[in-house]
């Protein structure tokens, strides 16, 4: 039944997301599209999810689109197993999994578009609200992943993870928002992603695993859990060995309570050849003195920091930074590398170093909107916009529907006094921001 109906909405949606005024230039906009799949038109998160993997072109990029809400998933509910107090259990997996290439997740705006799960047994490799399994070049903008570990506000530490990247090349996150307690976002055994003004919260390694992750303008909040926020901890890399670079946060922001100022620490090194650098990040919480702590008996390949700044924008004194660690053998061990980075050493961190052959910030750019105007009493004009791939219909704020053409006529039975506006689409499917409103009918 579950198999006939994902088919089912697999073959409606290019009818559900096409706008009935769709009319478009095609050799001269042949880049326009309509999103694949709208949720819930079209049917649930998952059932997209799943659209997205049973597709047969997996070279051709799938976009999926999810309206403003709340959305509580129970993932694909495969039967998987754990070991609680020595004895095994099974249980559904509360994880979505994503395993096909080139898609598009796109919400409508991060701060109403919520996907959420509540896994009822920890663990790193069991929780996650969305899965990325070897799914490359995946985009996601403008949605909250959250994981809601047994819906219980004081599970601070036990391991919940909201996404999970399991060998992946070229993804891109721009404006989502990641929620946890442990382990929120998981990069696993390794590969490259750029992440764009996102916000990611937790406790304990809220960012962990290996790969190259370049966190560009990023809010990192560490999340309030009382006297034991002395053993919060940002990141924990497992960064490969044959790596030059780890977790590169660039110009982000550490926020929190006032009771973990001074007592958390910016990250710990779980295993292989850790690295993680911080530059030119304010710092509106201090980290304790150290800066870094133990764990495992791994020696960090890099722990090191750029231009730190506190809420006021006065540089942070780091001195004080660890620069000693215990190796497996519990020896003390010092690092080769200095804890403040020089102007020289910087320069090797630009986006053209550390991805030479990408571009992710110039693919996530966002095409600006257009000016509307009313042509007689009910059809809305604009000029073509050349970078838009596709227009999203919106009224008062909310998205509708979407047309590849550069005019929209309202249909008869819409309210009187709805202000439209229009937002255009960049070519993985993000939208940018609405353009001025105009209200119908035109009088």
């Amino acid at each position: 039944m579950r198999t006939s109906l994902l088919l089912l909405a697999m073959l409606l949606c290019p009818v559900l997301a096409f706008s009935q005024n769709d009319e478009w230039d095609s050799a001269r906009f042949p880049r326009r599209w309509l999103y694949d799949f709208v949720v819930p038109d079209n049917g649930s998160f998952v059932d997209a999810v799943h659209a997205a993997n049973n597709r047969h072109d997996k070279k051709r990029r799938y976009r999926i689109f999810v309206k403003s809400s709340y959305y509580t998933v129970n993932g694909d509910e495969d039967t998987i197993k754990t070991v609680e107090k020595g004895a095994e259990v099974r249980f559904p997996s509360p994880m979505t999994v994503l395993t096909a290439p080139n898609t598009s997740i796109i919400g409508e705006g991060w701060k109403d578009t919520k996907i959420i799960n509540v896994p009822l047994h920890e663990g790193i490799s069991i929780t996650s609200t969305l899965y990325l399994k070897g799914a490359d070049s995946t985009y996601i903008q403008d949605i909250e992943l959250w994981c809601n570990f047994r819906n219980d506000v004081r599970a601070f530490a036990n391991r919940a993870v909201a996404l999970n990247e399991k060998r992946c090349k070229g993804n891109i996150f721009k404006n989502v928002s990641l929620l946890s307690t442990q382990d929120t976002y998981y990069t696993n055994d390794g590969g490259t992603t750029y992440i764009e003004n996102c916000r990611i919260s937790g406790t304990v390694d809220f960012i962990c695993g290996g790969g190259t992750i370049f966190f560009n303008e990023c809010d990192l909040l560490l999340r309030a859990r009382g006297k034991t926020g002395s053993r919060d901890v940002i990141c924990a890399p497992a960064t490969k060995e044959n790596l030059r670079y780890g977790y590169v946060f660039s110009n982000c922001r550490i926020s929190g309570t006032d009771e973990q100022q001074d007592r958390y620490r910016l990250g710990r090194p779980w295993k292989n050849a850790p690295r993680a650098v911080f530059l030119n990040t304010k710092m509106n919480l201090r980290p304790s003195p150290d800066g870094w702590t133990e764990m495992h008996g791994t020696v960090p390949a890099l722990f090191a920091e750029y231009k730190s700044v506190d809420v006021e924008g006065n540089a942070l004194d780091l001195s004080q930074r660890k620069s000693t660690f215990k190796n497996r053998k519990g020896r003390t061990v010092a690092v080769n590398y200095p804890c403040s980075l020089t102007d020289d050493m910087v320069e090797r961190y630009t986006l053209d170093d550390i991805f030479p052959k990408w571009k992710p910030r110039e693919a996530c750019r966002q095409v600006a909107p257009p000016t509307l105007k009313m042509n007689g009493r009910n059809v809305i004009v604009w000029e073509e916009i050349p970078d838009a791939a596709c227009y999203a219909i919106c009224i008062d704020g909310d998205v509708v529907t979407f047309t590849r053409q550069a005019k929209y006529v309202v249909p008869e039975d819409t309210k009187e006094g709805a202000c439209f506006s229009v937002r255009c689409a960049n070519w993985h499917g993000g939208l940018g921001a609405a353009s001025n409103e105009v209200v119908y009918p035109n009088r």
